[in-house]
């Protein structure tokens, strides 16, 4: 037997080294996000959805707000607004048939505080006291020949200083998204989109259980697209669901956009795991089985089975042994 006790030796050693005890990283980790997203700078609402009218103008409001402890200075100005590739990785510099919209709109300060200083391209300095607030309203004035289909800039608040010799130093920036659309001259059954792809994992180590959908906006119109994921396990009873809070995205016209979802706090087990992606109107499902096995339940699952085999052969070795020494 000492092969059987050699391997259990092994078993426990393994299961010690391998077994997730926690990690200080990831609280290191943690605590460097934090800091990273330490901006004392609020905005409301962070996303703008209105329509464009030919030969009319169109307003909205924005609320900014010092939340920090210090006194800011902020430049507050639109730029276009554009993505690269399907993780939508937002540029803010480029413009396109898609970003007139940044040569329509002017700023305008509402109440609360005031621009000491605006430059010829519209852009706004203003001085924001600590728990200071106010209200900047973009007016867009529509064009009459404006294209038909959606347009996309952002309403950018920069934190900045003065450094002596080096003129203006951005710090910080946040952005409120606007998407406007002309619907004149068309109907929102003009809107096209498809499915790429749907990504649900047949195997993983360990949570969480991570899905991925891709959605292709084939036309000119901006359209939202929802994601959810139901996992079940194999008697059909629902472990997770997240139908009522489902991850919804905007599919800006002419992209293609991924879109992630996930089981968090997935544990180990075998599931049926299901997406259902929905946008104008249409659903789209993918169920797959999901086995969650982390590589230290494999590795002593395949040390009892080499335990198990090696005590037969053992075993089988033994009593022929016997036998033969009973002959003699």
């Amino acid at each position: 037997m000492r092969i059987v006790r050699v391997l259990v030796v092994l078993l426990g050693v393994v299961a010690l080294a391998v077994l997730p005890f926690g990690s200080v990283s990831a609280v290191i980790n943690d605590g460097i996000r934090q800091k990273e997203l330490d901006f004392s700078v609020a905005i409301s609402p962070p996303t703008i959805e209105f329509d464009l009218t030919p030969g009319a103008t169109s307003s909205e409001k924005i609320r900014v707000r010092n939340t920090g402890q210090k006194e800011v200075d902020l430049k507050i100005g639109v730029a276009p607004m554009t993505v690269i590739g399907e993780d939508y990785n937002t540029d803010y510099s480029k413009n396109t048939p898609r970003t007139e919209i940044t040569r329509w709109t002017s700023l305008k300060l509402e109440s609360g505080c005031s621009a000491y200083k605006t430059d010829s391209d519209g852009i706004m300095y203003v001085h924001l006291r600590v728990k200071e607030e106010c209200f900047v309203t973009f007016s867009t004035k529509t064009p009459a020949n404006a294209p038909y289909g959606s347009q996309h800039m952002s309403v950018f608040f920069e934190e900045y200083m003065e450094v002596e010799g080096e003129g203006v130093s951005m710090i910080r920036s946040i952005g409120a998204s606007i998407y406007g659309t002309n619907r004149t001259g068309g109907s929102d059954k003009d809107a096209c989109g498809k499915i790429v792809s749907q990504k649900v994992p047949f195997w993983i180590f360990g949570g969480p259980l991570d899905t991925k959908a891709t959605v292709e906006n084939c036309g000119v119109l901006d359209f939202h697209a929802t994601v959810d994921i139901e996992v079940r396990n194999l008697f059909g009873g629902v472990i997770y669901e997240d139908s009522e809070q489902p991850v919804d995205k905007i599919i800006m016209a002419e992209t293609t956009r991924a879109i992630d979802d996930s089981w968090k706090d997935a544990k180990i087990g075998i599931y049926k795991t299901k997406q259902t992606v929905k946008f104008l109107g249409e659903d789209h499902e993918i169920e797959k089985l999901t086995f969650i096995v982390p590589a230290w339940l494999i590795i002593v699952i395949l040390l009892c089975v080499a335990a198990i085999v090696l005590s037969v052969i053992y075993g089988r070795k033994k009593k022929q042994t016997l036998k033969q020494r009973s002959r003699r």
